[in-house]
């Protein structure tokens, strides 16, 4: 299985959150292959920015890296899925549609703590 983790699951992911523990086995399953968006750094290093979260970038993606995460580049053709998810309603924020539209278009499973991401979300994380 191929499971695209948004933001809010990654930093999660990455912190140790107990949430977590609730996909834990889907997560280390050897057949799973975890992938990480592009587009999740982008949207960390605004939240740095912004100050609305105090971390290092570099360091949480060597953190992804050693725990096998896969990333994701963003290609065209996701930007094309994401006038679809606008066009539909979704009210997520650009950063959690974008990340929603790669999962479509891969396609993978999206994992999210976003229930306004629900009706497209394989998985879900309770917060």
């Amino acid at each position: 299985m191929r499971v695209l983790l948004d933001t809010n699951v990654l930093l999660r992911a990455l912190a140790g959150d107990p949430a977590v523990e609730s996909i834990r086995d889907i997560l280390l399953a050897e057949e799973t292959e975890v992938f990480i968006s592009a587009v999740s750094w982008w949207d960390i290093a605004a939240r740095i920015e912004a100050g609305h979260l105090q971390a290092d970038l570099k360091e949480l993606r060597a953190a992804a890296v050693e725990s096998g995460f896969i990333e994701l580049p963003l290609r065209g053709e996701h930007a094309g899925a994401l006038s679809a998810l606008t066009g539909s309603g979704l009210k997520a924020p650009s950063f959690e549609r974008m990340i929603a539209a790669q999962a479509e278009i891969e396609p993978m499973r999206l994992v999210s703590s976003d229930t306004r991401l629900m009706g497209r979300s394989a998985l879900f994380l309770r917060a």
